[in-house]
């Protein structure tokens, strides 16, 4: 173990905690936990190893280093990346904005986690929830129109002359289609433009084809040959079909994003249990009350009994009972002792 020219921690006071550099150090762009091992991309400026989440963050880096390499630019959750948003799939795709990924179609999610429960509020997730309602309330009449002559008695067909069935099909299922599904069109024609087809190319082209035809053979029957027309010289349609498909993916679509909204709130909750403070051991053995902000890889840390660990790291001095039930849901308390490792936001028990 590292000789250290401070004092042991008198009794009563609990393990010191060092964040070491093997372990996790911080994009100095975005501020991101990252793995040496495990980085997308590395650079060498200014005598060390700086290691990056993605190769978006490399690049910026690299345009720039002096700006990023101050000490003061690496954060826990910077403001300046707070409203950055990425694709899960494909991290290199970065946007300023809420939107979709090019590549996939995803929904992009932010960076880094939104700290208040106001900002945590999902709108995309509001948005298709709208959009959703409003097409289960208008496919569930459109549908039961499209297939009530499979009852018996045709109870639909004595309330609705089958001239004006078709009209009435298109009017329930125009807004569904132009304005419910219109997410998805947009992310189609992405997938076309970018020439990365995925789900949402299938899901636009089968609607716009059920009803592109569905449209035609209602304003204009007569285009289609005798053997294509029923009774009525009514040509079948499937405004339906196109209904119900954008109605069961805008659920899909909603059950992920509600999915993914409380996965975030579990985040959100863990992160609100660490401290927003740590105890810096100097040089001279004095202490000082910092932010997690400015706690740094290779810094010595005093946490004292009953206090939490404020961040992940190694026991250097010192041995106590750690209880990591918030992590492994263990009620048991850890022993810990020099050279074990910690995780932040654990209580320290009594220990010296």
């Amino acid at each position: 173990m590292e000789h250290h020219a401070h004092t042991h921690p008198p009794h009563g006071s609990a393990a010191v905690v060092l964040p070491t550099s093997d372990e996790t150090v911080h994009d100095p762009v975005c501020g991101m936990s990252v793995s040496p091992s495990t980085a997308k991309e590395h650079h060498e400026w200014g005598g060390r190893t700086w290691h990056f989440c993605s190769a978006h963050c490399a690049e910026k880096f690299r345009a720039d280093p002096a700006r990023y390499a101050e000490p003061s630019k690496i954060a826990l959750e910077p403001p300046a990346t707070a409203r950055e948003y990425t694709c899960p799939m494909h991290p290199e795709i970065v946007r300023p904005t809420p939107g979709s990924c090019p590549i996939c179609g995803m929904a992009l999610e932010p960076r880094t986690p939104l700290a208040s429960q106001e900002e945590a509020v999902d709108p995309e997730y509001a948005d298709m929830r709208r959009r959703f309602l409003v097409s289960v309330a208008l496919t569930v009449p459109l549908f039961a129109l499209a297939m009530g002559a499979m009852l018996p008695g045709d109870p639909v067909g004595h309330l609705i002359p089958a001239h004006i069935h078709n009209w009435v099909e298109l009017a329930l299922a125009t807004p569904v289609v132009l304005w419910g599904a219109w997410p998805f069109f947009v992310r189609a024609w992405r997938s076309v433009a970018t020439r990365h087809l995925n789900m949402f190319t299938l899901i636009g082209l089968g609607v716009a084809v059920a009803y592109g035809y569905s449209l035609v053979a209602t304003l204009a029957p007569r285009l289609f040959p005798p053997t294509l027309r029923g009774h009525g010289a009514q040509v079948a349609v499937y405004f339906e079909a196109a209904a119900v498909i954008v109605t069961l993916v805008l659920l899909g679509q909603v059950l992920e994003l509600r999915a993914r909204s409380r996965t975030g709130a579990a985040i959100r909750a863990l992160l609100e249990l660490a401290p927003k403070t740590a105890r810096r051991l100097r040089d001279d053995g004095a202490e000082e009350d910092v932010s997690l902000d400015a706690v740094q890889p290779g810094d010595r840390l005093r946490v004292r009994p009953g206090e939490k660990v404020p961040v992940d790291g190694t026991v250097q001095e010192g041995a106590s009972s750690v209880d990591e039930s918030m992590i492994t849901g263990e009620a048991i308390p850890v022993e810990k002792r020099p050279g074990d490792r910690v995780v932040g936001a654990t209580v320290n028990g009594t220990g010296a």
